[in-house]
């Protein structure tokens, strides 16, 4: 079977992407505990989106937030408020008026993570995802050295990277995240590129 990306809500797939993202998470986050990884009240309050080629390669989490049924991001956990911190620097994107996601536990299987194709093709199907629920807006937290990454990926998933260097976002990976925003993923034109999302 060809690499397929799709959301799902299989118990066994979920199983094999909470596996996954464990795996993926600890090695690059040593300090993480064992069980990091598991099942989370998060991800019943959300989407996953998975990479799959005989088995589950990559994987995502979305969690959507709308005007009428507001929800808290996954990154809102440990206190942090998204709407006060973008208002702390001049930015508000309107979060009371439209929907908005969080895009988290990404993660790809080291085997698959030379060549890009599969890393990019999962962005591309989660921006897809998004996009078909009419999200225009998402966000994500990423490490200093990932910043130029996925300002490189939302170019060529068509969409506009914005990082707020200055908003450190709480996590359990012990070290500096950085709040990241995209938009446009409504405009970009995902179908071109083959998605089975």
């Amino acid at each position: 079977m060809p690499l397929q990306f799709f959301l799902t809500k299989n118990p066994t797939v979920l199983a094999e992407y909470f596996e996954l993202r464990g795996r993926v998470y600890r090695r690059h986050y040593p300090s993480l505990t064992e069980d990091f990884g598991r099942a989370e009240a998060a991800d019943d309050q959300s989407l996953i989106l998975v990479g799959y080629e005989d088995r589950v390669v990559a994987g995502g989490r979305i969690t959507i937030s709308t005007p009428a049924k507001p929800q808290p991001m996954p990154m809102e956990e440990a206190g942090f408020r998204l709407a006060a911190a973008l208002e702390g620097v001049g930015r508000s994107f309107r979060l009371d008026e439209q929907p908005y996601a969080e895009f988290s536990r990404v993660a790809v299987d080291p085997d698959y993570a030379g060549g890009r194709r599969c890393g990019l093709g999962l962005i591309c199907a989660l921006a897809h995802a998004a996009a078909s629920l009419g999200v225009d807006l998402v966000f994500s937290m990423c490490p200093e050295p990932m910043v130029r990454l996925n300002e490189i990926n939302s170019r060529k998933v068509g969409v506009t990277f914005h990082p707020f260097p200055e908003i450190a976002v709480p996590n359990p990976f012990g070290m500096h995240m950085i709040l990241c925003a995209y938009t446009g993923l409504i405009g970009a034109d995902h179908g071109a590129l083959g998605l089975t999302a």
